[in-house]
């Protein structure tokens, strides 16, 4: 199994208001006939739960909403492409540093624990018989111990199962799908299981100066960067970044070395590793070097992650289809004069062709 593609981020996920334009208009089908006709086989939707289902009101689900969803699955089906079903946030969970003190997911007697496994029921049921389908079941978690996200995982695969056998379940290793944690990734007796990660190594040059991420709201690091290259100037960050973030500290175990394509190669050792003891399908949901990096940098980073993907066989969902920083499309004010994007189509060309380089010919 070898899948290339991208996520449409911003749709159902991380969104203020979902407004009847928004739904309307932020993805059509049209935007599913460029995605195939850029010659890419699988589409990652991200979705949060409070798109359709509300706090006060749970395990009732919208049906308007769901119908939503089950239009996306219908356009991909049609042209024959894979869509990745991936609960984004979660209740009583989210990968946000900065909301994630109140997770409540990881205790197993929660409320929470109990919606996430029903949306998981519900979404098994409905999809049963759909062909194209995967379940991502939780974007990026950040349980304090690995072993808390596995075993959630252990109770939600039999609930999946009891309805779908057939289709693949997608699991992402701990701690926002860091390669790191691979080292400590179940392997689990199901044998349409895809492991995932996300990447986004050195997070110092991809998120360079993206004002989500705490090195830079909390004014630790703030440098635009070049890749390749060694970021200076990172002696006390990760002691600082802990201060505040003890867990996203360790993405900061090994930013002070010379970026190249072998020590991106070597960020993901211990995904390989797994690969290789276990001859499984393995996915790279979501990775990309933010916009707010210049073009030779976005390029560079991404032909060399990509050639790695290809050298080992690597599927892979880049992050994101339109806007969100990341965009191969961006249409905000934002990045309207940014030179990653042409003036005319808001694309950056650049990005799409190396992404289309990595499909088979």
């Amino acid at each position: 199994m070898y899948l290339q593609g991208v996520n449409i981020g911003g749709y159902f996920s991380q969104v203020e208001e979902f407004s009847e334009e928004h739904l309307n208009t932020f993805i059509t089908v049209n935007d599913i006939k460029i995605i195939k006709e850029w010659g890419f086989n699988v589409v990652r939707l991200p979705v949060d739960y409070f798109f359709f289902e509300k706090d006060e009101n749970p395990y009732r689900y919208l049906e308007d909403r769901l119908k939503l969803i089950d239009k996306v699955v219908k356009w991909t089906q049609k042209r024959d492409i894979v869509l990745i079903l991936d609960l984004h946030k979660a209740p009583g969970h989210t990968f946000d540093v900065r909301e994630s003190e109140n997770n409540d997911l990881w205790d197993k007697d929660s409320e929470n624990r109990e919606r996430f496994l029903k949306i998981w029921e519900m979404f098994s049921k409905r999809y049963q018989t759909t062909n194209n389908i995967m379940y991502d079941i939780m974007n990026e978690p950040i349980a304090s111990e690995d072993s808390d996200w596995y075993k959630l995982v252990e109770e939600t695969i039999p609930i999946i199962r009891n309805n779908d056998l057939k289709n693949y379940i997608i699991v992402e290793s701990n701690l926002w799908g860091q390669a790191s944690t691979f080292k400590s990734m179940r392997k689990f007796n199901d044998e349409k299981i895809i492991y995932s990660f996300h990447f986004y190594e050195p997070h110092v040059i991809t998120h360079q100066m993206a004002e989500w991420v705490p090195f830079v709201y909390n004014n630790i690091y703030r440098k635009y960067l070049k890749y390749p290259g060694r970021p200076e100037g990172l002696k006390s960050v990760k002691e600082e970044v802990a201060k505040v973030s003890p867990q996203f500290a360790l993405f900061f175990e090994r930013q002070d070395v010379e970026w190249n394509k072998s020590e991106l190669e070597k960020a993901i050792t211990p995904v390989l590793a797994f690969k290789e003891k276990y001859n499984v399908p393995i996915l790279c949901g979501e990775f990309g070097c933010v916009a707010k990096a210049d073009p030779e940098t976005r390029k560079n980073w991404l032909t060399d992650v990509i050639s790695i993907f290809q050298k080992h066989q690597i599927s892979y969902t880049y992050w994101s289809y339109k806007n969100m920083d990341f965009g191969i499309y961006d249409f905000t004010e934002k990045y309207q004069d940014n030179p990653n994007y042409s003036k005319e189509e808001r694309l950056d060309n650049t990005t799409l062709s190396v992404l289309q380089a990595g499909i088979p010919a």
